[in-house]
């Protein structure tokens, strides 16, 4: 059952993530918020309280968001190679969801010498999302579907790796091929070897 003022705070906490992408957790202010979202900043105290209660909001806003267009994307797919594979394919089309590209990275990046709540926040969404690449490489292994000459945690740090590349490339470079160049990426790191 939706309660009274939840579907506005959902309506400012995607207003929120997409101005966060591109100013950055710490830039985007309850008055920042006001002026972009059109929503009297006494409102949005009254929905959030705090800047640090928000950057948590859009955090998990952002989670839900990945779980909804990465994690379910994938989830029809067998575990292995197969799910592997679907699931950097949403990833990858992920990276496109919100104005400044991928939060996590953004924020990773903001972040990673500020310790604090919203810094715990993006380290437990950076790290689940390692191990879901991580389980499915090792259970792709124990499959026989990728070559046991390269260890699951090599292979989902390197995935990992490129789909932090592909961000910075798109975002920061302006490259149009970045997402295309990733999926080739993919399919490299993925492909099954004779020895698999």
């Amino acid at each position: 059952m939706t309660k009274p003022g939840d579907e506005r705070r959902t309506a400012v906490l995607h207003t929120a993530v997409h101005v966060a992408s591109v100013e950055g957790l710490e830039g985007l202010t309850l008055g920042r918020l006001a002026v972009v979202s059109g929503v009297p900043k006494s409102a949005l105290q009254a929905l959030f309280g705090t800047k640090e209660r928000l950057q948590l909001a859009i955090v998990a806003y952002a989670v839900e968001v990945f779980q909804r267009d990465v994690l379910a994307m994938s989830e029809d797919e067998p575990d292995g190679l197969a799910r592997l594979r679907a699931l950097l394919s949403a990833w990858i089309d992920y990276l496109l969801t919100f104005d400044g590209g991928c939060l996590f990275i953004a924020s990773a990046s903001e972040l990673d010498g500020r310790p604090g709540p919203a810094r715990d926040a993006i380290v437990n969404a950076v790290v689940t999302g390692e191990k879901l690449l991580l389980r499915q490489a090792n259970l792709a292994m124990r499959l026989g579907e990728l070559p046991r000459s390269v260890s699951p945690e090599q292979v989902a740090f390197e995935l990992h790796a490129m789909l932090l590349k592909a961000n910075h490339d798109r975002q920061l470079l302006g490259r149009d091929d970045a997402l295309e160049r990733a999926r080739d990426a993919v399919e490299r790191i993925l492909m099954p070897t004779p020895d698999a």
